[in-house]
């Protein structure tokens, strides 16, 4: 096929074309591994580890493109400046610039944590630091520890741990420390270039990041002791025969032990000598080697929240007419003084609800006088503290205002007393378990003739016998306490006017089956527990495990050693706890740090407690352990 000259020439020019962009075409190259390797330093002026450093600014040049990640969480200059450094990056360049004059005699550590990445792959330099001295040696001395929750025991990530040189108790509410670290996520610390000196050691969740305990939400942890370093000297001995001038013998031993031991003469005062002995004919030579050096030693210190907050009304609500609910920041530490501003009201008019936590209050108001008023004025009596943390009365006032929802055309209205059960139509109860009521309102009275219990066995009704009880804490729960017969069906009858609130109004009609568990489903747990001694009463908890929160679902009390025995207990993991309750209040107790007072200890089974149906689980728990 020919073509023709015109052809040939748009042919040849499309050629072109194609060929043009096929070249300018700029592709990004592919394959080859990935680059995870942080950047490396190529030169640092003034070189790390300076000393006699007079200087304004330090660059540090790397091999690669840089950037910083997160500095503000990350760097930690220790001891710490008033006014922090500039630091920016220049390129490959890291450039830190103080703006004050830094102290005279002192060590630096200028710590970048994991801020410091390469600028591609943001691959971080670990635990980056320079470290410098404005005077002519750099201090050398190490500390290191764990933060741990004083609760829960777990890791505290984020918290300062703190060295002051002024032994005042005020320290750390008034100055700043001397040497700062901080935890990481597995609640570490360590504290690195520190003098040889006897420091208090502090730690503190500082929200407002000014490295003072001044704030009553801050959480805080301190050890009983001062800081100290003591120099620990080890001496090695070898010991060489002359029949085969053979070292036959080496041992680490101290000073006085060698001098108690041979008479020697010193030839040298090197730290390794050269010793003649007459012990015996057979020893030609002793050679002892000296090695001093300060240890770096571990602390474990428990966070914890002091109970500095200030007694406050929380809240007041009056969701329906006859109920007034206050609400504390925390539990109230004396009685509360409820009265109505109406002074003509004399006889009793409302029933006080107190919650189990302390911190709450429920006023069931009684007279009908009272409490279909719309608007009502209440004053509110109550222990809180002064400036000075000291407890004085005060009083406040609440106008309380009932807001009726309104009802579309001919709605009947329910007025029938309302409850709830702790067991489902065609559920099932704990053999161990009540059958419990919680009312919506308090009850006055109750007639067991209206609420019947049968065993239902071949489809036969047996009449169950029962006992009802209202609970020691709970105004509105009552309970029926029965001798439950294992893997059974129970029918539950509660006729109208069983029970009666405060109010008059009766419970409707409510018939339900359920069962109750097998015996062969449940397993137990015998913990037997040691060490106890009479300075303390031991809180034991089954916990079940949890990511927010432990929640307990067994306690026993415990005064001397013996088996605590944990029966009816469903196939599930457990952790065993134990409290030591050294104030004998039955609950775990904060500690404070002006007092000298620790938090209560708390303990753990190593390993979390499998319980399987049917089988008993036995572990030895020593407290001193």
């Amino acid at each position: 096929m020919k073509f023709s000259n015109i052809q040939k020439v748009i042919f040849l020019s499309l050629i072109g074309v194609m060929f043009f962009y096929s070249c300018a075409k700029i592709v990004a190259p592919t394959g080859g591994p990935k680059d995870e390797e942080h950047p490396l330093i190529v030169t640092v002026d003034p070189p790390d580890y300076t000393v006699n450093f007079d200087r304004k600014k330090i660059t540090i040049t790397f091999n690669e493109f840089i950037q910083l990640k997160d500095l503000n969480n990350n760097l930690i200059i220790s001891p710490p400046i008033q006014e922090k450094p500039t630091i920016k990056v220049k390129g490959k360049t890291l450039v830190i610039e103080f703006n004050e004059e830094l102290k005279d005699s002192t060590t630096y550590n200028i710590y970048f944590g994991n801020s410091v990445r390469d600028y591609n792959e943001g691959n971080p330099i670990e635990n980056f630091q320079y470290v410098l001295s404005t005077g002519t040696y750099i201090d050398s001395l190490s500390i290191s520890g764990k933060v741990i929750n004083s609760f829960n025991l777990l890791p505290e990530e984020g918290v300062y741990v703190m060295l002051y040189k002024e032994l005042e108790d005020s320290v750390p509410i008034k100055q700043i420390p001397v040497y700062l670290s901080k935890t990481n996520k597995e609640g570490l610390f360590r504290i690195n270039n520190v003098s040889n000196n006897k420091f208090k050691l502090f730690a503190l969740r500082d929200f407002n990041k000014n490295y003072l305990f001044d704030l009553p939400n801050e959480d805080i942890a301190f050890i009983d002791s001062l800081v100290l370093f003591d120099l620990i000297t080890e001496t090695k001995i070898d010991t060489v025969f002359k029949s085969d001038s053979t070292l036959i013998d080496s041992m680490i031993i101290d000073q006085d032990s060698l001098n108690n031991k041979v008479s020697l003469n010193l030839e040298t005062e090197s730290d390794s000598v050269t010793l003649k002995a007459n012990l015996t004919s057979e020893i030609d030579t002793i050679i002892v080697h000296s090695k001093s050096y300060y240890p770096v030693k571990d602390y474990v210190v428990r966070l914890f929240t002091e109970d500095r907050e200030v007694q406050y009304l929380a809240n007041s609500t009056r969701s329906i007419r006859q109920k007034i609910e206050i609400v504390f920041n925390k539990p109230i530490k004396d009685s509360v003084v409820f009265a109505s501003a109406d002074t003509l009201i004399e006889k009793d008019w409302f029933i006080k609800e107190t919650g189990v936590q302390g911190d709450s209050i429920t006023y069931w108001i009684t007279d009908s006088t009272i409490y279909k008023k719309e608007n009502l004025v209440f004053t509110l009596t109550y222990q809180k503290e002064d400036s000075n943390l000291v407890y004085q009365w005060n009083t406040d006032t609440l106008k309380l205002k009932f807001f009726e929802l309104k009802k579309k055309k001919n709605e009947p209205v329910d007025t029938s007393l309302k409850y709830a059960l702790n067991v489902k139509s065609k559920g099932t109860i704990d053999l161990n378990s009540k059958l419990n009521f919680i009312f919506e309102t308090p009850i006055s009275s109750y007639d067991t003739s209206k609420i019947n219990l049968f065993a239902v066995i071949d489809t036969v009704e047996i009449p169950v016998e029962y006992s009802i009880f209202q609970d020691s804490l709970k105004l509105r729960k009552y309970g029926l306490s029965v001798d439950w017969g294992a893997d059974t069906i129970y029918r539950l009858e509660i006729y109208p006017g069983a029970f009666t609130d405060i109010y008059k109004s009766v419970n409707d009609t409510n018939i339900i089956e359920f069962k109750t568990q097998k015996r062969d489903f449940y397993g137990k747990i015998l913990a037997n527990v040691t060490g106890i001694d009479s300075t303390a009463q031991l809180i034991c908890q089954l916990i079940l495990p949890s990511k927010d929160k432990e929640t307990i679902y067994s306690e026993k009390l415990v005064t001397t050693d013996q088996i605590v025995e944990f029966n009816f207990l469903p196939p599930k993991e457990f952790i065993f706890k134990v409290i030591i309750d050294k104030n004998f209040n039955k609950k775990w107790d904060t500690g404070e740090y002006l007092k000298h007072i620790q938090p209560e200890e708390v303990l753990y089974y190593t390993e979390k407690i499998k319980v399987r149906s049917n089988w008993d689980i036995e572990i030895n728990f020593d407290v001193n352990k």
